[in-house]
C-alpha cells in the first residue's frame, strides 16, 4: 500500500524513466500523485500511460505544488531549471526532493539548492542512479577489502559533454573512493562551435585531472576521439591490480515500449532496463574476474533509497545531495581551471558557470559560427525552443 506520494515536474523522457522506478520499489510505498508539465501533450501521454488522473495534471508545477502538497517532488527538468524548481519545491516542505542529475548549471545554483533544502528541513537527492547498480555496489565493496590495493588513479572517459554524460563518471569516482574529498582540479576545454546543451552553452572536449586527499588522481577525458572509449563506467588502476566498470542494455529491439508516448530517442525504458558490469585483474590471482550480482533497476533501487531514509532506515544514502554538490564542484572546478589556465585549490570560490564566463569574456573564440542544439530532436513545438 502506498505511503507517499510523489509529484514529477517535467514530463519527458527522464521523467519516464523515474516514474517506472517509483512504481516498482518492493511494496509499492510511493505512488505518482501528480505531475507538471508546461507542454499539453507532454501531460497527456504522460499522464494516460501512467494513470495520472486528469485532475492531478497541472501545467503549472507551482500551482500543482500548493494543490497538492506532495510527500516527494521528483524534479525531472533540463538541467538550467533544476535550481529555480527546487527551491520553489522546498519552499512548500516536501518530505523529499529527487532531482536529476546534474545538480545545477553552476556552484552558486547549487548553494541555493542546499540552503533552501536545508532550510525547510527537507532531504535533497540528486539522481546519480548508476552508483545503485548491484555489480557496482559490490565493486566498491571490493575496493574497500583491498582486491586491487591501494586505489591510484580513476580513468573516466565519455562521448559526451561534461554536465550531461561525463558526470556520471566524475560521481562513480567518488563513489568508488567512498566519498573521499577532491582537493584540487586542472582542466582544460576545447570549443570550436557554438554547441549548447539544453539550451546552455556546452563544451566540444575536455580534459581534467582531481587530485584527491588520498593522492589517487581522477583522469576525465570527454569526446577525445578515442576508438577504445570507456563510455559509461571507469577503469580503476591499483596498486595490486586493475578494475573496470562498464554498463549495457538489451537490444534495440527487445526494449520496452513507450506506448503512445513521444518518444524520438526510441524507449525510455532501456535506461530502466541498463545493467552494470565490473571485472578485475589481481596480483593475487591470475586471470579476469567477473563480478555477478542478481540485476535490479538502479533507479529503483535509488527511489527505494529514499523512502528508507524518510523512514529512517538509511543513514548514508548513496544519492544524498551532498554528494550530488560535491561532483557539481569538480566539473565547475575543472571549466574554472580552463578559464584561469591554472591548478583550482577546492573549494572553489567562483559561484558562476565559469564556462559561460570565460565565454562571455571571448576566452573561447569560436572557428565556425551558427549556435546549434544538440538536443534539438527532443524539443516540442513549433518554435523548436526551450520553454
Amino acid at each position: 500500500m502506498a505511503r507517499y506520494r510523489t509529484a514529477i515536474i517535467a514530463c519527458g523522457n527522464i521523467a519516464r524513466v523515474h516514474a517506472r522506478a517509483w512504481q516498482n520499489v518492493p511494496g509499492t510505498p510511493v505512488t505518482i500523485g501528480a505531475i507538471a508539465d508546461s507542454h499539453p501533450d507532454a501531460r497527456r501521454e504522460f499522464g494516460d500511460f501512467f494513470g495520472v488522473p486528469a485532475d492531478k495534471r497541472y501545467a503549472d508545477y507551482r500551482e500543482m505544488l500548493d494543490k497538492e502538497r506532495p510527500d516527494i517532488v521528483d524534479v525531472c527538468s533540463w538541467h538550467g531549471q533544476h535550481a529555480e524548481m527546487v527551491v520553489a519545491a522546498a519552499a512548500r516542505r516536501p518530505k523529499a526532493i529527487l532531482c536529476q542529475k546534474p545538480m545545477a548549471l553552476s556552484m552558486g545554483d547549487a548553494d541555493r539548492m542546499m540552503v533552501a533544502c536545508q532550510r525547510n528541513d527537507v532531504r535533497l537527492f540528486i539522481a546519480f542512479q548508476r552508483p545503485h547498480h548491484p555489480t557496482w555496489t559490490k565493486a566498491r565493496q571490493l575496493i574497500r577489502d583491498g582486491a586491487i590495493g591501494k586505489v591510484i588513479q580513476i580513468v573516466c572517459d565519455d562521448g559526451g559533454n561534461l554536465l550531461n554524460t561525463n558526470s556520471h563518471n566524475v560521481r562513480l569516482a567518488l563513489f568508488l573512493m567512498d566519498e573521499l574529498r577532491a582537493q584540487w582540479v586542472m582542466g582544460a576545454v576545447e570549443r570550436t562551435t557554438e554547441r549548447m546543451e539544453r539550451g546552455f552553452p556546452a563544451e566540444d572536449a575536455c580534459l581534467g585531472v582531481v587530485g584527491c586527499e588520498n593522492d589517487a588522481t581522477i583522469l576525465v577525458m570527454g569526446a577525445l576521439r578515442l576508438s577504445n572509449r570507456l563510455g559509461q563506467g571507469a577503469r580503476v588502476i591499483g596498486t595490486d591490480g586493475i578494475m573496470e566498470l562498464s554498463t549495457g542494455r538489451p537490444p534495440a529491439d527487445q526494449w520496452r515500449t513507450d506506448g503512445a508516448m513521444w518518444q524520438p530517442e526510441g524507449s525510455s525504458a532501456k535506461y530502466n532496463d541498463e545493467w552494470g558490469t565490473v571485472r578485475y585483474l589481481s596480483a593475487a590471482a591470475s586471470g579476469w574476474k567477473t563480478v555477478d550480482e542478481p540485476w535490479e533497476d538502479a533507479w529503483a533501487r535509488q527511489a527505494a533509497e529514499v523512502v528508507r531514509v524518510l523512514e529512517g532506515k538509511e543513514a548514508h544514502p548513496i544519492s544524498d545531495a551532498r554528494n550530488g554538490y560535491a561532483a557539481q564542484e569538480i566539473m565547475m572546478a575543472l571549466y574554472e581551471s580552463a578559464r584561469r589556465k591554472q591548478r583550482i585549490d577546492l573549494p572553489l570560490k567562483t559561484r558562476v558557470n565559469p564556462l559561460a564566463r570565460m565565454i562571455e569574456e571571448g576566452g573561447l573564440p569560436v572557428e565556425h559560427p551558427g549556435a546549434y542544439e544538440v538536443r534539438a530532436r527532443i524539443v516540442r513545438g513549433e518554435g523548436m525552443v526551450w520553454e
